[in-house]
């Protein structure tokens, strides 16, 4: 919860509100969230009760703002990030995809 907190600005319940509006899947590939690997250990409970399910599916928000824009699965987050959460820079990678599919690369 604290990190979620400090870093984002949500609670949990938020969180889990996202989770349930996306369908437990990521918002960009659609992987469900029971596909993905674990990446942080479950939240502690402030009852005592064992651990909350661990997180799968990490915030993704704009840098700029800090606005939360939703739930994703750790590649499409680093794949945004790689690309600077540019739409531009995006759309010049799908250009370049679809005009070289299939395309064979050199051999060195």
């Amino acid at each position: 919860m604290t990190h979620l907190w400090r870093r984002y600005r949500i609670r949990p319940a938020e969180y889990d509100r996202l989770r349930e509006e996306q369908d437990y899947c990521c918002a960009i590939c659609g992987i469900h969230e029971c596909d993905l690997p674990v990446l942080r250990s479950g939240r502690p409970r402030l009852d005592g009760q064992p651990a909350a399910q661990p997180f799968r599916l990490v915030v993704d928000h704009c840098h700029g703002s800090g606005q939360v824009r939703g739930l994703l699965c750790q590649d499409c987050n680093i794949a945004i990030g790689c690309a600077k959460d540019s739409p531009e820079i995006l759309r010049a990678a799908i250009t370049y995809l679809e005009a070289r599919n299939g395309a064979s690369s050199p051999r060195s």
